[in-house]
């Protein structure tokens, strides 16, 4: 005969095991609003972030993005500001777009590539001024773009905690 207790198995495995993903490492300025509109529990981490799988139904919201807009807590995009005399030859030198007719005030989808032509990342480029951008990507890549500096004069700082952002998507966002 056994005697030892019997484990049961949480019925919601998923919710259990990011049980420690209720506890924020790192909140957006939009947590609460994010917080009070999520009807599940179903969350990740991003970056250090809390960030949900979906607020309320995964079909309606890929419908809204895809047909009309969604808006979305990007802050835990890793973001790096790039400035000085030499940032958009720089830039240009390092990503896929020509950074020479991108105007200040804009912003553009773009990836870079090592020397050997692979892929790294891919992200957006907002131009803030003639002399001045912000890269955002997923993933970290400060070591390689300091790397990928030497010679140019600009500098490059992470400013990932102290930009926050919100992006709106999709066909109809720019209507809106």
């Amino acid at each position: 005969m056994n005697h030892h207790s019997t484990i049961k198995p949480s019925s919601d495995a998923r919710t259990a095991a990011q049980s420690h993903f209720r506890t924020l490492r790192l909140g957006t300025p939009f947590q609460s609003r994010i917080d009070a509109l999520g009807l599940k529990e179903d969350w990740y981490n991003w970056a250090g972030y809390r960030a949900p799988h979906s607020l309320w139904d995964e079909e309606l919201e890929y419908f809204a993005i895809r047909s009309q807009a969604a808006l979305f807590d990007i802050s835990p995009m890793t973001k790096y500001r790039i400035e000085g005399p030499d940032a958009e030859a720089y830039l240009d030198r390092v990503t896929l777009r020509d950074v020479t007719k991108l105007k200040p005030g804009r912003v553009r989808y773009t990836a870079w590539c090592d020397d050997d032509g692979f892929v790294l990342d891919d992200g957006t480029l907002f131009r803030l001024s003639p002399t001045r951008f912000r890269l955002c990507s997923q993933e970290r890549h400060l070591p390689w773009l300091l790397d990928s500096a030497i010679g140019y004069e600009v500098s490059v700082e992470e400013e990932t905690e102290a930009v926050a952002g919100l992006a709106l998507q999709g066909p109809t966002s720019f209507a809106i």
